[in-house]
């Protein structure tokens, strides 16, 4: 069994059962203990706190007071314990809620004492944890380091215990990789807060420290500053929610629910996209006469074929460079065209950075500005990452641009705009202009808060290079940093869809980019199709206008369609795991299924024939039933008992569409 730890063993003055939980006080130090059917999920837990690195971490906290009350809220109903005690001179009070699936934790502390006037704080945790304790009685126990967002090639790690284990972003899961059981700790809030999860291990079993904090920032926040302040009379952290889980896998979809309860997600706007997008190979060349080429290949070879949204529709994207390409008068032409052809036209924009990269050009849309009086900046230096300087979301020259660019997006008759480049309107500042936001996070979200009130619904958004969260202002995120044609191009896919397939639970759908077929094998080909169809969002990429390469068109015809994977795709939202991977690699089998089927993806990264033996318990099937099943890339029939057994070729996938 996993989360052990004797009860025997605890020193605790008072016990509180709620739920099949146990939340025990030690009320001479304030430190809690969480027991969540019998197995310890945090031991001595005492808050911590501070500024800029001025942390405070008490062993004890003094003049312990604990209250208890029952509460009702939109996570349901809750006893709620609150545990409160002071710190050089400061109040802190940690109110824990015990659901009947889930705790949920939130810091708050008070202005010292005495003191008439606001305070700052730029680090909260009310999860801190020091004290050893065994976390499961097996070895093969795992964490997950999920990247704050998927800009520069990032990956996901999954690291065993007893190496170290990066700090992971707004969620982490600990677990045991046979069993499944573990932990899932995270925030459900992202209105203020980046928030970070630390994990320190002893050997193969045992938690040395755990704690999870708003306030963090590093190279992978793209950050060139501290956490911004948050000041007032009380100072309060995210709400931090802990989740036992019997498999890991349902406890990061329960933290997804949550999560979208507390910021639900835009309304949608219609079925699963599928379409093209002109990154892929076009990519600078991209033209009018190339994108009205490549709509009529579409619609004249691949999507009577089955390569559709459930409602009819392909989108037509243009990517960057389309300024360059279009003249304004064709844009309506051009959509007007897709149309024509029962398609929707779809367009990009970037809407926190300056290609330019003029700071004295004065704005068009604002002409009491030059475009430096956007920056963010820290030490008054713009903040620059991927080329070009990040604009402050909450300046009204940034809010200028975009509301004029949206605009004729809408006016043009667009209805799919990908936004990219996000994470810059996220990054710290020195100051934000709106006076009242003193954080990247507030900013990113007033941002995105101006480009949903200025869409009003009218078009899909698709959001690229961004962080996780906040998830409630797009229809659909790109889950990686790009991705082309090749084996290491789906292995990396795969790698966010490992431990990121969960986030279609905030969003409506996944993105797993532009699938390209030229400069890659026929099995590679599979493969990257097979990653867009298990994931999302389902583009392709490669010039299928007249210039393009007939070689590479005869392969989108054969293999885009494919009737069976793409009524897969319609049917199925994204694909989770069957196991985990190690390091930052990515599992090599997905599950699903709709109303008929349970389908299975089996990849093969490597360069060589590889076996692969699947226990059908493990994908939720009795062992002792036949079942009949077939591969959808060759159409071959199976009969399967107690295990998939199948071969793969070097660089390939299979696809097993099984009965129910």
């Amino acid at each position: 069994m996993i989360l052990t730890t004797p009860l025997s063993v605890i020193a605790a003055d008072k016990t509180y059962n709620h739920d099949g939980r146990q939340l025990i006080v030690d009320n001479a130090t304030g430190a809690v203990t969480i027991v969540a059917d019998g197995d310890t999920v945090v031991k001595s837990n005492i808050p911590a706190w501070g500024l800029d690195g001025n942390i405070r971490r008490p062993d004890a906290l003094r003049n312990v007071r604990v209250a208890s009350r029952n509460i009702s809220d939109i996570h349901g109903k809750a006893l709620r314990v609150s545990v409160s005690g002071s710190y050089e001179n400061e109040k802190a009070t940690v109110d824990y809620d015990i659901y009947p699936e889930f705790i949920l934790t939130r810091l708050s502390v008070d202005a010292p004492s005495g003191s008439k006037e606001d305070f700052s704080l730029n680090f909260l945790a009310p999860v801190s944890t020091r004290e050893t304790y065994r976390f499961a009685d097996r070895a093969g126990n795992y964490a997950v380091s999920v990247p704050y967002d998927n800009d520069a090639w990032v990956r996901y790690t999954n690291t065993p215990f007893g190496d170290e284990i990066p700090a992971s972003y707004e969620v982490t899961a600990l677990f045991n990789a046979d069993t499944r059981k573990g932990l899932v700790i995270g925030s459900v809030e992202h209105d203020v807060w980046k928030t970070g999860i630390n994990t320190a291990t002893d050997g193969d079993t045992s938690i040395t420290s755990l704690e999870a904090f708003g306030g963090i920032t590093s190279e992978l926040t793209r950050d060139k500053r501290s956490h911004g302040h948050v000041s007032g009379r009380t100072v309060k952290s995210p709400r931090i929610i802990l989740i036992p889980t019997d498999d890991w896998r349902d406890g990061l979809e329960l933290f997804a629910d949550q999560c979208a309860l507390f910021a639900p997600s835009v309304p949608s706007k219609g079925s699963r996209p599928f379409g093209w997008n002109s990154w892929g190979k076009l990519q600078t060349k991209i033209t009018y006469d190339k994108a009205i080429e490549v709509s009529d290949f579409i619609h004249d070879n691949i999507t009577g074929r089955g390569f559709h949204g459930a409602d009819g529709n392909v989108v037509i994207d243009l990517d960057a460079f389309w300024d360059f390409g279009f003249k304004p008068e064709q844009h309506r032409k051009f959509v007007e065209h897709c149309h024509a052809n029962g398609q929707k036209a779809g367009i990009y924009y970037c809407p926190f950075t300056d290609w330019g990269g003029n700071p004295d050009a004065v704005l068009g849309e604002d002409p009491r500005y030059k475009m430096g009086d956007l920056y963010i900046r820290v030490d008054g230096e713009p903040v620059k990452f991927d080329g070009a300087p990040a604009l402050d979301p909450t300046h009204p020259g940034t809010k200028a641009r975009i509301k004029k660019q949206l605009e004729q997006f809408i006016d043009w008759g667009y209805e799919y705009v990908k936004i990219d480049f996000m994470a810059h309107g996220a990054y710290e500042s020195d100051r934000h202009f709106d006076p009242a936001v003193t954080t990247g996070t507030q900013a990113f979200n007033q941002g995105m808060a101006f480009i949903d009130s200025v869409n009003g619904g009218k078009m899909w958004i698709n959001l690229s290079i961004a962080p996780l969260f906040p998830a409630n202002y797009a229809h659909s995120r790109r889950i990686s940093c790009d991705a082309w044609a090749g084996v290491k191009d789906t292995e990396y896919v795969l790698n966010a869809l490992t431990y990121g397939w969960w986030l279609d639970h905030l969003y409506h759908y996944n993105d797993a980019d532009h699938v390209v077929y030229e400069g890659a094998t026929d099995g590679e080909n599979r493969m990257r199709i097979t990653s867009s169809a298990i994931t999302g969002v389902y583009f392709l990429g490669d010039d299928m206008s007249e210039g393009g390469l007939e070689s590479t068109k005869e392969r989108v015809i054969r293999n885009t369609g494919n009737r069976e994977i793409n009524e897969m795709a319609r049917n199925c939202k994204s694909f989770r795991p069957v196991e985990h991977a190690k390091g930052t690699g990515a599992a090599d089998m997905f599950v699903n299924q709709d109303d008929r089927y349970i389908y299975v993806a089996m990849f093969n990264f490597t360069d060589s024939p590889v076996e692969k033996t699947l226990p059908l318990r493990r994908i939720g099937l009795s062992e002792a039933r036949d079942f009949k099943a077939m591969e959808l890339w060759s159409h071959d029939n199976a009969d399967m008992r107690g295990s998939i057994v199948t071969s793969l070729s070097p660089r390939d996938v299979k696809v097993f569409r099984i009965e129910k």
